[in-house]
C-alpha cells in the first residue's frame, strides 16, 4: 500500500508538544515480562519513608507515527531481584546476678557497671534513631543481709532493659537499612531508565532539530506510560523490598517500549527529511552560496565597526569630542522571484559578486576614519599627558607650600615654645681676694628643676661645696595668638647637700646656711662646721603665683623665687631670681606657582558602514511531520521508618553503715549515696598548706650636707 505522509512538528517552550498524527501511522507493540523477584521473609524489618526522592527533570518524549514502520517486540532481560534485611540482635552483657554473697560495695559497683552498659547501649541506640526515653531513677537502700537479693533484682531489670535496647537498635538499623536499599535500587533504576530514554529522545530531538533546520515542519506529541505500580505507604522491612522490586520491574519495560518507539519515529523521521532535503538540491546550492557570502561580508563589517567603535571608547575616554553616523549601502541586485536551478544561481552569483564590492569599500572606509582617529587620539593624549604633569608639579609643589604654612601657623598660633633661664645674684662682692666664693644656679627647661651651687672658702682653700635642689613650677599656656602666658606658681625645695674637701683651718667655724621664701618664711635652715659631708631633706613648696603675658621674642621680668642667707666668715645674701622668654616665630605666607593652559579637546566624526545583503532564493513547499515522545511516570517513594521507641530508668543505691554495738552510741557514719551517673571511686582528698613569712623592714636614713660662705661673727 502506498503511504500517505503528512507530517508537522512545533514546540512548546523547550518542550515537544503534541502535534497531529501520520495518516498511516506505524504500530508500535511491546510484550511485556512479568519477572517474580525471590524474597526472604523478616517479621522485624520495617520501611523507611523519605520526602525527598529526587524527581527526574521534565523530558518530554516522542513517537513518531508512519505505516513504512514497525517495531520489534521489546522484553526485558534483568528483573530486578528482591534484596534482604536481617534485624536479629545481639544478646545484653549486662549480668542478671551479682553472686550469693556480696559487700554492700561489691553490690553498688556491680549496679554501676551494668547502667554504664545500658546507658552506654541506650547512647548507641539514640544515634541509631531509637526514641530512648528515661524515666525517673529508683532509690533502693542496701545492707548486709539483702545485698545480694536486692542487686540480683535490679540487675535482672537492667539486663531486660538493655536487651529492649538492643531489641530496638537492631529493628531500627534494619528498618533503615531495607529503606536505604529500596531507594538507592530505586534511584538507580530511575537514573538508568531516564538515561535510556533521555539518549533515545536526544536522537529523536536532533533528528527534529535537523529537519526543522532543513525546512520541515514537525508536529510532536506526547505520550505518557503509566505502569499500574505498588502502593508503597505504609510498607516495610521485606514487603517493601519485594513490592520495590515489582515497581522497578514494571518502570524498566516501560523505558524500553518508550525508547523502541521514539528510535521508530527517529528512522522515519530521517528518511523524510533526506527526500525533501533532495528537492532543494538547487535552492540550497544558490542560498548556501548566499549564505556564506553575507556570513564572511558581515564578519568583515562586524570586524571593522567593532575596531572603529573601540577606538571611539578609547578617543572619548581621553576627552575627544567624537560622534558617529550611519551609511547605508544598497546595491542594485537582480530580482530572484520565481527563479529557479541555473537561472536562480547565476543571479545569486551577480548579486553576490555586487554585495561583496560594497562590503570591502565600506571595511575600507571603517578602517581609514579608525586610523585617523587613533593618531588624532595619540596628538591630544600628549597634550594632556604634558599639561597633567605640569599642573602635579605645581598643584604637589603649591600643596606642600600651603601645608608647610599651615603647620608653621598653627604651629606659632598655638605654640608653647619657650626657654627659662635662672641666676643667684649676691649683695656681698666675694668674687676676689683671700674669701673669693661663688653662687650660680641652673634649671631644667622641661621639667623646672634647679640646681643652686656655692663653694666654701676658709681663706686657704675651698674647703667643700653646697647643693641646694628644688623645681620651679610653672604654666605656660597658648593665647592662640602666639602670644603665652606664663604663671610662676610654686617652687619646691627637695635637698640640701655639702660636700667636705678640706678640713676647715679658719678660727671662726659656725657656719650656717638659711633659705627663705619671698615673704621672709624660713624654709630650711642648718648649721655645720664645714669639716664633715652631709646631706639634708627638705620637702618644702613656696607658693609664688605671679603671671605674665609676654609676646613673641618678649622676655618675662626677672621674678624673684627664693632669698639664701650663707653665714660664716663673711655673710652672703643672696636672691635666687628665673625669667621665661617665648620663642615663637611667625611664618611668611607662601608665593604660589601659576597653573599650565589647558589643551583643547579636538572633535571628529566617524561612520558606520550598513551592506543591505541580497534575498535568498525561494524555497520548495515544505512537508509536515508528526513524531511522538515518551515520558514514563515516576515510581512512587518508600515511606521513611518511624523510630522505635524504648523506655530506661535507673537505680540510685544507697549502702546502709554497719553500727558497731558499744556502751555508748557512737554518732553514725554519713550514708553513702551512689550517684545514677558512672563513678571512678577515687578518693578525693585536698589539702591546704599555710606559707607564713616574716618581712624585716628597715628604715634608711640619708645624711646630707649643706654649706655656704656667708656673713662674719663676732
Amino acid at each position: 500500500m502506498q503511504n500517505s505522509k503528512t507530517y508537522k512538528l512545533y514546540k512548546s517552550g523547550k518542550l515537544w508538544v503534541v502535534g497531529a498524527v501520520a495518516v498511516a501511522g506505524v504500530a508500535v507493540s511491546a510484550n511485556t515480562t512479568q519477572v517474580s523477584a525471590d524474597t526472604v521473609s523478616n517479621a522485624d524489618a520495617q520501611a523507611v519513608k523519605t520526602t525527598d526522592a529526587t524527581q527526574n527533570d521534565k523530558q518530554v518524549q516522542l513517537t513518531a507515527s508512519s505505516t513504512d514502520t514497525t517495531t520489534d517486540k521489546v522484553t526485558t532481560d534483568d528483573a530486578t531481584k528482591t534484596a534482604t534485611v536481617s534485624s536479629t540482635a545481639e544478646k545484653s552483657t549486662v549480668p542478671t546476678t551479682a553472686g550469693s554473697s556480696v559487700t554492700q560495695d561489691q553490690a553498688k559497683d556491680a549496679v554501676d557497671k551494668a547502667q554504664d552498659t545500658v546507658k552506654s547501649d541506650a547512647d548507641t541506640a539514640s544515634k541509631a534513631g531509637v526514641d530512648v526515653t528515661t524515666g525517673n531513677t529508683t532509690d533502693v537502700t542496701i545492707n548486709d543481709d539483702n545485698a545480694s537479693s536486692k542487686t540480683n533484682e535490679v540487675l535482672s531489670d537492667l539486663n531486660k532493659q538493655d536487651q529492649a535496647v538492643k531489641d530496638a537498635t537492631a529493628k531500627q538499623q534494619a528498618n533503615d537499612q531495607a529503606y536505604q536499599t529500596a531507594t538507592t535500587e530505586q534511584t538507580d533504576a530511575t537514573k538508568q531508565g531516564q538515561a535510556d530514554l533521555d539518549n533515545a529522545t536526544s536522537d529523536l530531538d536532533k533528528q527534529v532539530d535537523t529537519s526543522e533546520k532543513a525546512g520541515i515542519t514537525v508536529n510532536v506529541e506526547v505520550a505518557q506510560s503509566s505502569p499500574e505500580y505498588k502502593d508503597l505507604s505504609g510498607l516495610e522491612g521485606q514487603d517493601l523490598l519485594d513490592a520495590m522490586a515489582y515497581n522497578i520491574n514494571l518502570y524498566k519495560q516501560a523505558i524500553a517500549d518508550g525508547v523502541a518507539s521514539e528510535k521508530a519515529d527517529t528512522e522515519t523521521l530521517a528518511k523524510l527529511t533526506a527526500e525533501y532535503q533532495q528537492k532543494q538540491a538547487d535552492y540550497a546550492k544558490a542560498n548556501a552560496d548566499r549564505d556564506e557570502a553575507v556570513k564572511q561580508g558581515e564578519t568583515d563589517l562586524n570586524n571593522a565597526t567593532s575596531d572603529l567603535d573601540k577606538q571611539v571608547e578609547t578617543s572619548q575616554k581621553a576627552g575627544l569630542d567624537v560622534s558617529v553616523e550611519v551609511s547605508k549601502v544598497s546595491p542594485k541586485y537582480k530580482d530572484l522571484t520565481g527563479l529557479e536551478g541555473q537561472d536562480l544561481i547565476d543571479a545569486m552569483a551577480y548579486n553576490l559578486d555586487l554585495y561583496n564590492k560594497a562590503v570591502a569599500s565600506g571595511v575600507a572606509s571603517e578602517k581609514a576614519d579608525t586610523e585617523t582617529l587613533a593618531k588624532l587620539t595619540a596628538e591630544y593624549q600628549k597634550q594632556v599627558a604634558d599639561y597633567e604633569a605640569q599642573k602635579a608639579a605645581v598643584d604637589k609643589a603649591n600643596a606642600d607650600k600651603q601645608a608647610a604654612y599651615e603647620k608653621a601657623l598653627e604651629d606659632y598660633m598655638n605654640g608653647t615654645n619657650h626657654t627659662t633661664s635662672m641666676t643667684a645674684q649676691t649683695q656681698t662682692d666675694a668674687s676676689s681676694g683671700q674669701y673669693q666664693t661663688f653662687m650660680n644656679a641652673t634649671v631644667d627647661q622641661k621639667t623646672g628643676e634647679f640646681t643652686l651651687e656655692h663653694d666654701m672658702n676658709d681663706g686657704v682653700h675651698i674647703i667643700g661645696h653646697g647643693v641646694l635642689k628644688g623645681k620651679i613650677n610653672w604654666k605656660i599656656v597658648s593665647n592662640g595668638d602666639g602670644t603665652e602666658t606664663v604663671t610662676i606658681s610654686s617652687i619646691e625645695l627637695y635637698s640640701y647637700t655639702y660636700t667636705n674637701a678640706y678640713q676647715n683651718q679658719a678660727v671662726n667655724q659656725n657656719i650656717n646656711f638659711h633659705v627663705y621664701d619671698n615673704d621672709g618664711n624660713e624654709l630650711f635652715s642648718v648649721y655645720h662646721d664645714g669639716n664633715t659631708t652631709f646631706s639634708k631633706t627638705i620637702n618644702k613648696t613656696a607658693q609664688i603665683n605671679k603671671t605674665f603675658k609676654i609676646s613673641p621674642n618678649e622676655t618675662s621680668p626677672l621674678t624673684q623665687v627664693l632669698v639664701v642667707d650663707d653665714n660664716w666668715i663673711w655673710n652672703t645674701h643672696g636672691q635666687v631670681s628665673t625669667q621665661i622668654k617665648n620663642t615663637n616665630v611667625a611664618p611668611k605666607a607662601p608665593t604660589y606657582e601659576q597653573d599650565p593652559v589647558k589643551p583643547t579637546a579636538p572633535k571628529a566624526t566617524v561612520h558606520h558602514v550598513q551592506v543591505v545583503a541580497p534575498a535568498k532564493g525561494q524555497a520548495p513547499a515544505v512537508p509536515v511531520a508528526s513524531v511522538k515522545k515518551v515520558t514514563v511516570a515516576d515510581m512512587p517513594n518508600a515511606d521513611k521508618p518511624q523510630p522505635q521507641k524504648v523506655e530506661v530508668h535507673y537505680y540510685n543505691i544507697k549502702k546502709t553503715p554497719k553500727v558497731e554495738k558499744t556502751a555508748t552510741p557512737e554518732t553514725p557514719k554519713a550514708v553513702e549515696t551512689a550517684s545514677i551517673l558512672p563513678t571512678t571511686h577515687a578518693n578525693e582528698n585536698q589539702g591546704g598548706v599555710l606559707l607564713s613569712a616574716l618581712a624585716g623592714l628597715a628604715s634608711l636614713g640619708l645624711a646630707f650636707g649643706i654649706s655656704k660662705k656667708g656673713k662674719k661673727q663676732n
